[in-house]
C-alpha cells in the first residue's frame, strides 16, 4: 500500500512538472568589438598601436604634402617645358614610392591589429562564456559584425556592459597577483 502511494505521488509530481510551460532559453547579445575596445586592455592596445604606427602615418602624410606642393608648382604654369617634364617625373616617382610605402604600412597595421584582436578576443570570449554560464544564458550572439546570423531576437538581453565589467574584474585581479 505504501509502495502504491509512493508511485502515485511520483507520477503526480512528474505530471505537474511536465504540465508547466517550458521556459524559453535565455538569449544574450554582445558587441564583442565594442567590449574589447572599452576594456583597459583594449584601450592600452589601441594606444600601443598608435604609438607604433603614428610616426609612420605622420611621415607618409608629410610625403603626401610634399607631392601636393610639387603638383601645385606644376599646375601654376610658370615652368618651362623642361622644368615641367622634370617635375612631373619627380611627382610620378614620388607617388609610386609613396603608394608602396602606404600599402606596406596598411598591411603592417592590419596584421598588428588582427594579432592584437586575436589575443584580446580569446580572453574576451572566455569571459563571455563564463558570464553566460553563471548567469544562465543559453546562447550569446555577437552583434559587432554584419556577418552575424542573428536577424531578430525577441527578449534578448544586451550584455555588453556586464561583460566589460566582468572582463575588467577578471583581468585586473589576474594582473595584481
Amino acid at each position: 500500500m505504501k509502495l502504491d502511494r509512493a508511485i502515485i505521488l511520483g507520477l503526480l509530481a512528474a505530471a505537474l512538472v511536465a504540465a508547466q510551460p517550458a521556459r524559453p532559453p535565455r538569449v544574450a547579445l554582445v558587441n564583442i568589438q565594442d567590449a574589447i575596445l572599452a576594456t583597459t586592455d583594449g584601450q592600452n592596445a589601441a594606444k600601443a598601436l598608435e604609438a607604433e604606427f603614428g610616426p609612420r602615418k605622420a611621415a607618409l602624410d608629410a610625403e603626401q604634402k610634399a607631392i601636393a606642393e610639387k603638383q601645385s608648382r606644376l599646375d601654376s604654369g610658370k615652368l618651362s617645358d623642361d622644368e615641367r617634364k622634370q617635375l612631373q617625373g619627380e611627382i610620378d616617382d614620388a607617388t609610386v614610392v609613396l603608394n608602396a610605402k602606404t600599402d606596406q604600412a596598411d598591411e603592417d597595421l592590419d596584421k598588428a591589429q588582427k594579432k592584437t584582436l586575436a589575443e584580446l578576443g580569446r580572453k574576451m570570449v572566455a569571459v563571455i562564456v563564463e558570464f553566460a554560464t553563471t548567469t544562465g544564458y543559453a546562447m550569446v550572439f555577437d552583434t559587432s559584425t554584419s556577418r552575424a546570423p542573428l536577424l531578430y531576437a525577441e527578449n534578448a538581453t544586451d550584455i555588453t556592459s556586464e561583460v566589460i565589467a566582468a572582463y575588467e574584474t577578471r583581468h585586473k585581479s589576474a594582473a595584481e597577483r
